[in-house]
This record gives structure tokens, C-alpha cells and sequence, in this order.
């Protein structure tokens, strides 16, 4: 969405300071042998909305150079993008001594690169960059899905901005008079008719032919829907639910297809760690421009990285990147979950949190 989705962060960690990792990714040098025999390295993926280009933030188009400055990912799948922001995060990198490659996709989403990018192909509202990582391939897509029929805010009591003359529309982005919808068939139904699952259907159907040729797949972006593993009983009387429970279609596909969520694998509990990247706070913004829905807690994660299952890549961990505080009922507040946030000390660019998840791929 163009003002809505954006963040970044992990516990409390200075900028070039390790992600907090629940495995060794940080431990063990970039390139090593494992412990077969095989060398490997340590891929990290980082999932980022920047936000207009950081356009709403002062100076936040220097906040995007040294998010990814701070982290250094391998891959970053970019939200919001376009030719023009992607040239000047490359040139702000290379400004701070780092090369990364863009795939020169002239629309939203995107993808850079540590490694060169060997092929690109754009489809609807994806990306796919293909590089090689030390003689292994890797299909990496990036996608940035319809911002309208968002309608995880129906049960919240506002409007989806689901289009006419499709039901709810009268509502359009505001409250609605008659308080919270929930219910679950009409839900599923207007966030089908978004396209999202449709279009990501076709980008799973691509990324099946590239595992047919021995390349790995990872898929990433921002979906603006939720992820069905955080919408079930666990969840239903909490974060303004109220007792809806949805099988939000376009990460059912994904997982359908053999995909598995980074985020979810290390953090399975959607109530402990729920794992929330919008809204995120921002110091650089007024809460205005952080909410569309002020009388409800809104969060959601709604920013995912997946990979799917290959015996050369094993997944290490996924933090959030940004600003451990987001925005409840109007109000900043600091998230009260157990998610690990890498917490920005330069000016945080975005209205998301970022997604960071880390691999070990081997060459075998």
C-alpha cells in the first residue's frame, strides 16, 4: 500500500552489531566447509518496504542505505520500489563501500543483490531475479501484492477499501457505523476477489519449473493479507479478531505448494511471537500517517519470506528488523510479544518492519 506497510529490527542491536540468531548464522564465518565436508555459506534474505522511498521520513532515504548497510542481506526483496529508488539505494550503498546488483525491473517489486542477478522476469505484481551463489542458483521473487480488499479490517470494524459494487465498499477505508464484521465465507470471498492468490498462483507454478532445474526458490514480499497460520483459535479474541477465524488464501497457496514460512518455522506461536510488521512505529512520523484504522489494533504480518525445502539450504533463523514499538488503537506502544527486534540507531525509513531471515546453503 503506498502509505501503509514498511519496518525493520532485532533485540536492541547496534548498527553492524550481529543479529541476535537462534542458530550459529552469525557464529560461523559467511564461507566454511560443514560439517560433511561440503562448503557452504550463510545466505540471509531480507524482506523490505521503504516506504515511497523513505520520501515520508526526513533523511529517510539515507535510512534505507544503512538498514541494509546494517544488516548486509545477500538478497533483499524491496516493497514499493521503482527504477529510480532502486538506482539510489545501489548508489547509496556503493556510497558506504557495498556493491549489490539490481535486476532492473522498471516497476514495483523488486530485488538486489550481493550477487550478480543472471536473469530477470516481471510478472503481475511480482518479480523473479535469478543469482548465483557460489555455483548454486537461487530464483528469488519479490512480490508487492494489491494494497485494496484489505480486508483483515472488516472484523475490526472498518472498511477494506474493497471496490463497488462488491459488498462493503460503501465503506470504503473508514469506520463502519454498524461495528465489526466477522463474518468468515464474505471475508474470504472479497480477499479472493483481490487477486493476490491468483496472481501468486502463477509465480508458484513458475517457481516449480525452476526447482526442476536444480535452482533453489525463495519467495518474499509484502502480500497486504495476512498469514493463515496467525488468524486460527489461538488468535481469535486477541489483536480486534473478535472471534473471526480465516484461512487467508495466498500463504495457504505458498504452503500448499511446499513452501514454508521463515518467520513461522522459528517462531511458531502466533501468540507469543506474532511476528507483527504493520503497523510499525516510526519516530520520524506522526501516528496520522502510521494508521488507517486509529480505533482498532490493527497489526498484522502481512511481510514474509518463504523458501522451499532443498537438502543444500537449511534455515538458521528470522528476526524482525525496526522499531520494537508499533501503533495500537491511535497510540504508540511497545510491542508486547516475545518477537527479537534488531532496533535501528539511524533515522528508520518505513512504516513497516523489516523481515530478516537467515539460511545456510551448501554446495552439494
Amino acid at each position: 500500500m503506498v502509505r501503509h506497510h514498511e519496518s525493520l529490527g532485532t533485540a536492541g542491536a547496534a548498527v553492524g552489531a550481529g543479529v541476535p540468531a537462534r542458530g550459529e548464522s552469525e557464529a560461523a564465518p559467511r564461507d566454511a566447509l560443514a560439517r560433511d565436508g561440503f562448503p557452504h555459506r550463510d545466505l540471509k534474505v531480507m524482506q523490505f518496504s521503504i516506504w515511497l522511498g523513505g520520501s515520508p521520513v526526513k533523511g529517510g532515504r539515507e535510512g534505507i542505505a544503512d538498514t541494509v548497510a546494517a544488516a548486509e542481506p545477500d538478497v533483499v526483496t524491496l516493497s514499493e520500489s521503482n527504477q529510480e529508488r532502486v538506482d539510489h539505494l545501489l548508489e547509496d550503498l556503493a556510497k558506504r563501500g557495498l556493491t549489490y546488483f539490481g535486476e532492473e525491473n522498471p516497476v514495483d517489486p523488486a530485488v538486489i543483490s550481493r550477487w550478480p542477478i543472471i536473469e530477470h522476469v516481471s510478472f503481475p505484481s511480482w518479480s523473479k531475479a535469478v543469482v548465483s551463489a557460489d555455483g548454486i542458483e537461487i530464483a528469488v521473487y519479490s512480490g508487492h501484492l494489491e494494497y485494496r480488499y484489505y480486508v483483515t479490517y472488516l472484523p475490526r470494524g472498518y472498511g477494506g477499501g474493497t471496490p463497488s459494487p462488491l459488498p462493503t465498499h460503501e465503506y470504503g477505508w473508514k469506520k463502519i457505523p454498524t461495528g465489526p464484521l466477522t463474518d468468515a465465507d464474505l471475508i474470504m470471498r472479497l480477499n479472493a476477489a483481490s487477486g493476490r492468490t491468483q496472481v501468486t498462483q502463477g509465480v508458484l507454478a513458475d517457481a516449480a519449473r525452476e526447482r526442476f532445474r536444480r535452482r533453489l526458490t525463495l519467495l518474499a514480499g509484502d502480500f497486504n493479507e495476512p498469514s493463515h497460520q496467525d488468524w486460527d483459535h489461538r488468535t481469535g479474541h486477541l489483536f480486534d479478531h473478535h472471534g473471526t477465524e480465516v484461512t487467508w488464501s495466498t500463504t495457504q497457496a505458498i504452503e500448499d505448494a511446499g513452501f514454508r514460512d521463515s518467520y513461522r518455522e522459528i517462531n511458531p506461536d502466533p501468540v507469543r511471537t506474532p511476528g507483527f510488521t504493520w503497523p510499525s512505529d516510526n519516530p520520524g512520523a506522526d501516528v496520522s500517517q502510521l494508521t488507517w484504522a486509529s480505533d482498532a489494533d490493527e497489526r498484522d504480518r502481512i511481510d514474509f519470506v518463504f523458501y522451499h525445502p532443498d537438502e543444500r539450504l537449511q534455515l538458521l533463523d528470522s528476526v524482525l528488523v525496526g522499531p520494537s514499538s508499533t501503533i495500537v488503537r491511535g497510540k504508540r506502544v511497545e510491542e508486547s510479544g516475545q518477537d527479537r527486534f534488531w532496533r535501528p540507531t539511524w533515522t528508520w525509513p518505513t512504516d513497516h518492519k523489516v523481515v530478516l531471515s537467515t539460511f545456510r546453503v551448501a554446495a552439494r
